[in-house]
């Protein structure tokens, strides 16, 4: 028959190949990203094409909902309600295939120039209504089908309340700070990364509820991720893992569970896989430090089913983590067993001198440790600048502690928490954390530029300085072949912020790409973003430095302003904070003293002028 022809069918499944080829660039090609700002109404045309004309703070999920497969949703530093209105069944919710990130300044050209500074700091809030989270959204997010294509990388989730019944039998119960529900047969599997949940409340899954039970799926993959002061009234503070009759597993890397609460059982995590399910959550180099509850300060194991008897896994697989200093009223204070589950922890630090059977580790236990780490401060986790990964971040080791270099290289990866790298002396430690890591002695804050007519100039600022020794001004005529133009002293170990600046005074060509090669004095180094300046036919407008400010900042425009103008400075809540008149100059000075630390933006609409600042601690 003519329809069975080699080559006919040759030629239709190249067609067909071919079609799918073309539409998946196409898609790539037409991928969008949308920019959200803090503010109410928004920033310039508001139409988030780009940072300069930002969505307004309340546009988010709109943002998200529009997006397909491909598209990014990018979002600037500040507070996210998820509705401004009173309605607690109002929340946030991922979409496949799109890629939410925040933390962003308001300058960034791709997620990889954030700096986590000082944590996560684009909010997700659930606190609506009255102050209090009695009235707050049931939810931060809501997810339902997804698979792990749907991103969110780079926020707090905080003040979710599900209370909504005592028993769990309403899903507004479960999960306060994510409830991701894949049961009934269904999937809820997003990626999850660089993420704070705090302050979020439920009956179970404060933080997060893994909804796996009756032939659902909901395995999301968590890396990064900071959970404390969490609380479940039932079970779970951190996170529920429930597989009963179903999957919920996640894997867990690089993450800390710290000060959560459950008041019956969990206090940072509860595995139940019973009625022939599965919860068994694969756990990499994460910390389970200071939980709490009646049973199972740490971690709750359970394979019983509902009537009687037992049945289904419950096993979680632990390496490189660390459990220590949970505490139970009941029994076990690391870790509870039910139902003849299991715990399989191998190379980890755990303190197993209360844990009686049968609450007892299982399999071969290989390279664990019972000796107690030395932390530089275990009761003050984020340390005293209020500040996650800085050098004053209470659970990192101190020197000589159990568990640096002591833990199983296989497939960890390639960083740590604070995008360090993870293997510093040959062998991963137990944490984390991981010690002495001689990448990034700079806490770098900001890097950019400001071309002029014949001249470039170079500005950047840093939060802290470990034992560094300078900075390399590297330059490049077309993004790849880099050359050091000049060399700035550091302040070789600084808690404060210091400002720097490096003026390129000969520009061999129109555009030039500058980055910063920061080495330390045992000659080790790492290198910056990359930025892209055009001395000549400049559309930069304006420039601040220093930016990040404590107390004061000069503004430099290319050309000077004409007449009297007003710029208005708005907080991160879009609440006029000043008025500043500008006359006939070509910089001003900005007076931010007294003003609470956060992004503000100084505006000009007559111009189309906007600049942003970021106030830090003076």
């Amino acid at each position: 028959m003519p329809g069975n022809h080699p080559f006919n069918l040759f030629t239709m499944k190249t067609t067909v190949l071919f079609t799918f080829f073309t539409l998946f660039i196409a898609a790539q090609a037409n991928a969008v990203t949308r920019y959200v700002s803090p503010f109410p109404l928004g920033i310039g045309l508001a139409d988030g094409t780009s940072w300069a004309n930002a969505l307004p703070n309340t546009s988010l999920q709109a943002a998200i909902t529009a997006s397909t497969s491909g598209d990014e949703v990018w979002v600037m530093a500040g507070t996210y309600f998820t509705t401004t209105g009173t309605n607690r069944n109002i929340y946030f919710s991922m979409v496949n295939g799109v890629a939410i990130y925040g933390s962003f300044a308001g300058t960034e050209t791709s997620p990889s120039q954030r700096i986590f500074s000082c944590g996560y700091n684009s909010v997700l809030s659930a606190e609506i209504g009255v102050a209090g989270n009695a009235d707050n959204s049931y939810h931060v997010i809501n997810n339902s089908s997804l698979n792990n294509t749907a991103i969110l990388d780079g926020f707090t989730i905080t003040g979710g309340h599900a209370n909504f019944d005592l028993l769990g039998n309403d899903p507004r119960s479960l999960g306060g700070g994510i409830l991701n529900t894949g049961s009934g047969g269904g999937i809820c599997s997003p990626t999850i990364r660089n993420c704070l949940f705090t302050g979020n409340t439920a009956l179970f899954g404060g933080g997060i509820f893994d909804h796996g039970q009756n032939s659902g799926n909901a395995n999301p993959v968590i890396t990064n991720c900071i959970f404390t002061l969490n609380t479940a009234t039932g079970g779970g503070g951190a996170i529920d893992n429930f597989g009963y009759n179903g999957n919920a597993s996640p894997v867990i890397t690089n993450s800390i569970f710290y000060n959560n609460t459950a008041t019956d059982r969990a206090g940072a995590m509860y595995c139940w896989g019973g009625g022939n399910g599965n919860a068994s959550p694969t756990i990499l180099n994460c910390l389970f430090i200071n939980n709490s509850s009646v049973d199972g300060g740490a971690i709750v194991s359970d394979r019983t089913n509902f009537v009687s008897g037992n049945s289904g896994t419950a096993n979680p697989t632990i390496r490189n983590s660390v459990f220590w200093g949970n505490t139970a009223s009941g029994t076990g204070p690391q870790f509870y067993i039910l139902g003849g589950a299991g715990f399989a922890a191998t190379y980890s630090v755990i303190d197993v001198s209360n844990q009686n059977a049968p609450h007892a580790i299982t399999g071969p236990g290989t390279g664990n440790i019972s000796i107690a780490p030395t932390f530089l401060d275990i009761s003050n986790a984020i340390g005293p600048d209020n500040c996650w990964f800085t050098n004053d971040d209470g659970l990192q080791f101190q020197t000589g502690s159990v568990g640096i270099n002591a833990g199983d290289n296989t497939g960890v990866p390639a960083y740590d928490i604070r995008n360090f790298a993870r293997i510093a002396n040959g062998i991963v430690d137990m944490n984390a954390y991981e010690f002495n890591s001689s990448t990034l002695p700079v806490n770098l804050l900001s890097f950019f530029g400001r071309a002029g007519d014949d001249a470039n100039f170079i500005f950047w600022s840093t939060a802290s300085e470990n034992q560094h020794h300078h900075f390399e001004v590297l330059r490049s005529n077309n993004g790849s072949n880099f050359q050091t133009i000049g060399t700035i002293t550091a302040a070789i170990n600084s808690n404060g912020t210091k400002q720097y600046s490096f003026t390129d005074d000969h520009p061999a060509q129109q555009k030039h790409y500058y980055r910063l090669k920061q080495v330390d004095v045992d000659g080790a180094y790492v290198l910056s973003n990359i930025i892209l300046l055009t001395n000549k036919g400049d559309k930069q407008q304006v420039q601040a430095f220093p930016n990040p400010v404590k107390s004061s900042t000069t503004i430099l425009f290319n050309e000077p302003i004409t007449g009297n103008e007003t710029f208005l400075l708005f907080n991160s809540s879009g609440q006029l904070s000043d008025r500043i008149i500008i006359n006939g100059s070509s910089t001003t000075r900005v007076n931010m003293s007294g003003k609470a630390p956060g992004l503000y933006l100084l505006v000009n609409h007559k111009l189309g002028l906007t600049i942003r600042l970021n106030k830090v601690m003076e």
